[in-house]
């Protein structure tokens, strides 16, 4: 295959703190990301504090059982109002005590009535959107932003097809964050190729078909998706030792992308659904916060089975993020070189984030 002639973001992007400072506000502040699990907020009084973008926010579910996403500083002094995770009645700010109604309304200021130039009308937190969506409530700062409806419904119906039901879910261990030292743009781009899987995750390949002709790139909106069957071999127990398939509901992998940075993945067999979402901490650091489900019923060692894989793949995919990284950074190229067909997910990834920037 020759060299693509799609012309690939510059290098320095990958390392430049203005450039990370721009993709903040340009992407990751107008686009829809993962802000909490449904099941944190099922009851009514129960609150979530998260940044989006930077910018801290706390996803409430109020008296009325509505949802809402606020952001999570006083109009006062922009003091944080809420921390952590919990129940509760109102929101306090900690420093002068200006009350909040889990809706975002002003509801009280100490004083206030000793002020006769003081006026509430224009007191109440500000809204982001806010969409739930199976295990998760998506979260977007544009108040006005409408949520990627169809692309969430793609992924509900290719989820639905290989046989995990989205809606009875089991969340197994502990959601976690860690830290990847590379550029955001590098670990999402990753994710989207399997070029390189053969050679870097041996195991991986042991149970799914990671072949040009099997591995199929399904690019949908801002849905980036890939899928692939189990491979065909004759070494059988050496495949079940990775990733017993043969017995269960669920008959095929998939791999989401939702831009700018969900990630959605499914395994066969008995069943697994696993999301990480992804934001940059830095140009140089991306943390990401990963939660894992089970089907109903899942045997414990399936369950072992699957997590040993996940991690190991996410450990291999992490070493070549960081030395992909370090190269980027380095100044020894301009940019990348694309391959438009193993790679036709990456360069749609590529485009999107030049398109955000542009406007």
């Amino acid at each position: 295959m020759s060299a693509t002639v799609t012309e690939p973001i510059p290098a320095p992007w990958y390392s430049d703190a203005a450039q990370a400072e721009r993709e903040q506000r340009a992407i990751f502040r107008t686009t829809w990301q993962i802000g909490a699990l449904a099941s944190d907020l099922a009851e009514n009084g129960a609150y979530v504090t998260v940044e989006v973008g930077g910018v801290p926010v706390v996803i409430t579910r109020d008296n009325e059982g509505k949802l809402n996403a606020l952001l999570n500083v006083c109009p006062h002094r922009a003091m944080i109002l809420a921390s952590g995770s919990g129940r509760a009645k109102l929101l306090q700010c900690p420093n002068h005590a200006w009350t909040f109604g889990l809706d975002g309304a002003f509801r009280n200021a100490p004083r206030a009535d000793r002020e006769p130039s003081f006026c509430s009308d224009d007191l109440d937190l500000r809204r982001a959107a806010v969409h739930e969506w199976g295990p998760f409530v998506f979260v977007n700062l544009d108040a006005d932003a409408h949520p990627p409806l169809r692309e969430l419904e793609v992924m509900r119906e290719s989820v639905t097809g290989v046989g995990i039901d989205l809606d009875n879910l089991v969340l197994t261990g502990p959601v976690y964050d860690w830290d990847i030292g590379a550029n955001w743009k590098i670990v999402c781009e990753n994710y989207l190729e399997c070029y390189h899987c053969a050679v870097v995750h041996p195991d991986f390949s042991k149970v799914f078909d990671v072949s040009a002709e099997r591995y199929a790139l399904r690019p949908d909106g801002d849905l980036l998706s890939a899928a692939t069957p189990v491979k065909e071999t004759s070494k059988v127990a050496a495949q079940q030792a990775v990733l017993a398939t043969q017995a269960g509901p669920v008959e095929g992998s998939l791999w989401h992308l939702l831009f700018p940075a969900t990630t959605i993945n499914v395994y066969p067999g008995e069943g697994c659904f696993e999301a990480t979402w992804y934001w940059p901490v830095d140009a140089h650091t991306t943390r990401g916060r990963t939660a894992v489900f089970l089907m109903p019923g899942t045997s414990q060692e399936y369950a072992e089975q699957v997590t040993a894989l996940s991690l190991q793949v996410g450990n291999e995919d992490n070493e070549l993020c960081e030395a992909m990284h370090r190269g980027m950074a380095s100044g020894a190229i301009e940019h990348a070189t694309l391959m438009d067909n193993s790679e036709q997910l990456l360069v749609r990834f590529q485009a999107r984030v030049r398109e955000l920037l542009a406007a």
